[in-house]
């Protein structure tokens, strides 16, 4: 924020264009190691290895060994990720698969995981894929596809950016200063977002959720989700806005990846707005390769024809797909089941769900999606699975709790209620709905001066919860 990003944003301009991809990959290289010191080698490895495995698919296409060449590919990046996020839970599997024998291995010590890896990996394999299918052609230049993997606002936490969406942008692009004063002003959204939200509201929900759920109320307990519910959104969101604004101030178009979720009436819906680069790579090289390999011809056919009321298979593909999104999130079973409680609603969705909803009175939609979100976030963020049971309990009036050590005037904290009343607002796309509403202008000419007003009391104001607090989580850190 005061040395790191201003030196190299004066430092880019600056410089020639013919050397700007050379010194963003000097700058994101930086940017890692003082992140993560030990990953920048799996980083560099992961980015060699996809570099010449996409020429050779390009080179051998009209061969089945192009097939072979791909599925090396996708192992490495899954290998690497396997390794990296699931070697504990893979060794403890196979020791209970080798407990009637005398074998067994020995247990895994704890390690790092690498900055960013989840995201880079799947970066990496949608490249592969999209080489493979002849979307794009292989990169052939080393530096850029560097640059592409490693570009410092994506590299922590995404969004998962394809190849295709930045490419034109690597080869030539051209900075100005209005392209810089959107980053800008995204960036500085995205910071208020992360700092004055989201981190506020993670004070008060980490309190909750150390709290017994025997002595959890439910009151508190709601109070709790709702809060996580806005936070995860608002870190999130926030981290994602950031990387949009600083991919602008250097001449890079990153896509959308939040498009107010909590809005949706369904969890279907909920999926096409949040996280949507993920959702899109789930959609995309998971979903429908895997749907296609379960669906004979035949099955098609007569699923066209109307004769299969109910898409079987499809729902499995669903169930399946989430359950997969659960276990990158992370190898627990809180994770775990988060993910088939995703798949399993989603799948019923699909079916008759769906129509059935459409025929309900539109804040029933809208209650219904909150209930099944927030009781999906309990999973997410519980510590372990039997607290999230037991939180479950809690919020629903099957806990019995014999003494009140904790009542909501504990939690009455000015800064946290602005935080959560700001947040409810700010999840609302109420700009947009005034606009629809009443079918007028809502930007007249004295708006980009309140703008600009409103710009430097957030950045302000967020400098000084930095410099005054040591509490800055970043929640997608951990995937």
């Amino acid at each position: 924020m005061f040395l790191f990003l201003p030196l190299v944003l004066a430092l880019y301009w600056l410089i020639g264009s013919k050397w700007r991809n050379l010194f963003l990959i000097l700058a994101s290289t930086i940017f890692y190691v003082f992140g993560d010191i030990i990953g920048i080698f799996l980083l560099l490895f992961i980015i060699v290895v996809n570099y010449f495995l996409g020429i050779y698919i390009e080179k051998f296409r009209q061969t089945s060994f192009a097939t072979v060449i791909l599925w090396l590919a996708i192992g490495i990046n899954l290998g690497s990720l396997a390794y990296y996020k699931y070697d504990a839970e893979i060794v403890h599997l196979l020791n209970v698969i080798l407990g009637p024998t005398s074998l067994s291995l020995s247990p895994v010590m704890w390690h790092p995981i690498p900055l960013g890896i989840s995201f880079f990996t799947f970066t990496a394999i949608a490249y592969i894929i999209d080489v493979y299918r002849e979307e794009t052609e292989p990169q052939r230049n080393l530096a850029n596809f560097a640059l592409f993997m490693s570009l410092f606002p994506k590299i922590s936490a995404g969004p998962i950016i394809r190849y295709t969406e930045i490419a034109n942008d690597i080869a030539d692009r051209k900075l100005n200063l209005e392209q810089f004063a959107y980053g800008v002003k995204r960036f500085i959204f995205g910071l208020g977002k992360k700092v004055l939200i989201a981190d506020t509201l993670g004070i008060t929900v980490d309190q909750i959720f150390e709290i017994p759920t025997q002595q959890l109320t439910a009151s508190i307990g709601w109070l709790g989700i709702i809060s996580y519910t806005l936070q995860i959104y608002f870190d999130f969101s926030g981290y994602t806005d950031m990387a949009i604004g600083l991919g602008n101030m250097f001449g890079f178009k990153f896509t959308e990846n939040f498009n107010y979720p909590y809005i949706s009436k369904s969890l279907t819906e909920f999926w096409r707005r949040w996280h949507i680069s993920l959702s899109t790579w789930l959609r995309d090289y998971l979903f429908i390769p895997f749907s296609h390999a379960l669906m004979t011809e035949r099955i098609r056919q007569k699923i066209s024809k109307g004769e299969y009321k109910i898409n079987y298979r499809a729902m499995f593909s669903i169930f399946t797909v989430f359950t997969l999104c659960g276990l990158w999130h992370g190898a627990g079973p809180r994770y775990l089941v988060w993910g088939m409680l995703h798949g399993i609603v989603i799948a019923i969705e699909s079916t008759w769900l769906t129509k059935a909803m459409k025929r309900w009175w539109a804040p029933l939609q809208h209650v219904y999606f909150l209930l099944i979100i927030m009781v999906t976030w309990i999973f997410f963020r519980s510590p372990t699975l039997i607290d999230a049971i037991g939180y479950l309990k809690a919020i629903f009036g099957f806990s019995k709790t014999s003494t009140l050590y904790f009542t909501l005037s504990m939690y009455n904290k000015t800064s946290f209620v602005l935080a959560l009343i700001y947040g409810i607002i700010a999840s609302l796309p109420i700009a947009l709905w005034i606009k629809d509403i009443f079918d007028i202008e809502i930007y007249p000419r004295f708006i980009p001066i309140v703008e600009v007003i409103g710009l430097a009391l957030i950045i302000v104001m967020s400098f000084i919860s930095i410099a005054s607090s040591t509490y800055n989580p970043f929640i997608y850190r951990q995937f």
